[in-house]
């Protein structure tokens, strides 16, 4: 009645950790982040939850970058091993091209706004190619902080970044635009992000706080610029055949213990914002508050012939905030 998993978990190791308790079926969880990050903090809420609703009838294993990245999570959650994922950004991309909508830099000016992809029939719309592309179901949203620019000078307008060598990740929409404004962005992977900039590769980058926090950026960069271009968020996936064959009853157990873990992440998302741009300024950063009216204006050109290529909802959602 629900998914075997059990083989592919012996497979991948946990045959020892689960021999003692052969009736606890178990959901894997893979997380493509360190476990200091929050959205692990959010993973093991989730454990819990279920651990404790299911009354034994569930456990449920954690597991991180010891079992790839991203990208491998979100194939291993496609075939099966992996009951959920978490992914970014690339779960749209890759599977559901049409819908990649709500993180587009420069279009939103919140959380609320690029969430609305997701909602009524457009959301179902974005389930539908998720199950028919990757047999993955989305479950849920995390709520990210938004991205900003850091720089070694101040950034006030589009001016500012106009021929200069900028980190973006390896997002073709986001390469496009900033692109579009004057930057010359430069695809390179996060763990190499800080040498760039302290080599002066690049000379400057953009990232939600947490991440210009975690990644002491402070030490090769003198500003946070406020742009908040992209509202984004964490996708919570389930391989759909394990949702098709939990029972209603532990399909709503589980799904509200998401629901439960996703809210107090959220909080947690929230809260921790303004700590870490206190820490920030502590370390020497100086927070600038850009144009961002101007970068708008700027990136519209880009936008709109991204917004071609989208699901035709989609499209006029988008157009929405810039016609």
């Amino acid at each position: 009645m629900r998914s075997r998993i059990l083989g592919a978990l012996a497979a991948a190791g946990f045959a020892t950790a689960l021999a003692p308790a052969a009736l606890a079926e178990d959901i894997a969880i893979a997380l493509h982040v360190d476990p200091s990050h929050e959205m692990f903090d959010v993973g093991r809420k989730l454990k819990e939850l279920i651990e404790e609703r299911s009354d034994g009838e569930f456990t449920v294993t954690l597991l991180g970058t010891e079992v790839g990245g991203e990208r491998d999570h979100l194939e291993g959650a496609s075939f099966g091993e992996y009951q959920i994922a978490l992914g970014g950004s690339m779960p749209m991309s890759l599977y559901a091209p049409k819908f990649a909508a709500s993180d587009l830099p420069f279009v939103y000016a919140s959380t609320e706004e690029a969430r609305k992809v997701y909602e009524g029939e457009m959301g179902d719309a974005v389930n539908e190619a998720l199950v028919a592309s990757a047999n993955l179901r989305l479950v849920g949203l995390s709520k990210r902080n938004p991205r900003n620019l850091t720089s070694k000078e101040p950034v006030t307008t589009p001016a500012d970044v106009e021929g200069v060598r900028m980190r973006v990740p390896e997002i073709a929409p986001w390469v496009k635009i900033w692109s579009e404004i004057g930057a010359l962005p430069s695809p390179i992977a996060w763990p190499e992000v800080y040498t760039s900039l302290q080599t002066g590769v690049i000379d400057m980058q953009e990232n939600p706080v947490g991440y210009i926090h975690a990644g002491k950026l402070y030490e090769v960069q003198n500003y946070v610029d406020k742009t908040e271009h992209v509202y984004s968020f964490f996708h919570w996936l389930m391989n759909n055949d394990f949702y098709e064959g939990l029972s209603e009853e532990d399909r709503e157990m589980v799904q509200g213990a998401i629901d439960e873990a996703i809210a107090w992440g959220d909080e947690l998302t929230e809260t921790s914002q303004s700590e870490l741009y206190a820490e920030l300024e502590a370390q020497g950063m100086e927070v600038i508050e850009p144009d961002v009216a101007a970068f708008r204006a700027k990136a519209a050109p880009a936008v709109r012939e991204i917004a071609e290529g989208f699901d035709p909802a989609v499209r006029d959602y988008v157009l929405s905030f810039i016609d």
